[in-house]
């Protein structure tokens, strides 16, 4: 029996000579490995499929050893990110962290699915500064996995009246310096700007947003650092942070 999914590929290996196996994010069924036969063929019909960022409609049916792709309609293909370093390394940050969330609900995964569109037409299509959109991406999935970070307000004593702010990594919040503990980071002034300034701004408005010179990577930091506490893991963000 055949099933029709929505997906994008997160990355491909070569598996036989010919054959392709892929790690798709799918709105259906999330995270899921398929196998795509004769796709290295110069003529091969679902050769896009293969290829990284593709964002399409794969009908997909039970082999022996995998699920295999027997159609593919190619929805967008966010050409424009491989042909750019910068947007490239972008995307593929977004992509790495896609693959290393533990989603709660099939609801969650849905909502991360369409953030993740967004991300990467934001990088693909907007005129937008490099690693904005990356960091609108966590900022964005926080709220979506119940654990959004920007607060105007200290989320343990509720004073807003603070000089100084910091991060408490145990729980991903925003506290004062009376309520900080041994796993929090100050906050740097332009950094928390730049939080609020992108928790408040839609995708389709980054580009009309400028933050303080440097507080996108001082922000990015604190983003990464945060997911990675949230889902006990570690990103390598080539070409970001590296």
């Amino acid at each position: 029996m055949s099933e029709k999914i929505k997906g994008i590929v997160i990355k491909s290996n070569d598996r036989k000579e010919k054959d392709v196996s892929v790690l798709l994010f799918s709105l259906e069924k999330g995270l899921i490995w398929v196998t795509l036969r004769g796709v290295k063929n110069p003529n091969a019909k679902m050769k896009l499929a293969q290829n990284q960022f593709s964002f399409g409609e794969f009908v997909i049916e039970n082999g022996k050893a995998s699920q295999i792709v027997t159609q593919f309609e190619l929805i967008e293909s966010f050409q424009e990110i491989a042909q750019d370093v910068d947007k490239y390394f972008e995307a593929s940050a977004v992509l790495e962290a896609v693959e290393k969330i533990r989603f709660s609900s099939e609801q969650e995964q849905a909502k991360v699915f369409v953030l993740t569109l967004r991300a990467l037409k934001s990088i693909c299509f907007g005129k937008v500064k490099q690693t904005y959109s990356l960091c609108k991406f966590f900022v964005e999935l926080f709220k979506i996995c119940g654990f959004g970070l920007f607060s105007e307000k200290c989320t343990c004593c509720g004073t807003k009246t603070f000089d100084r702010l910091f991060v408490n990594y145990a729980v991903g919040e925003l506290v004062c310096a009376s309520c900080k503990s041994l796993t929090s980071e100050e906050l740097p002034k332009t950094t928390y700007l730049a939080l609020k300034i992108l928790d408040g701004t839609d995708f389709d408005r980054l580009s009309t947003i400028k933050l303080a010179n440097g507080s996108e990577i001082s922000l990015l930091k604190v983003l990464v650092k945060n997911f990675e506490v949230r889902f006990d893991t570690k990103l390598k963000l080539m070409g970001i942070l590296s």
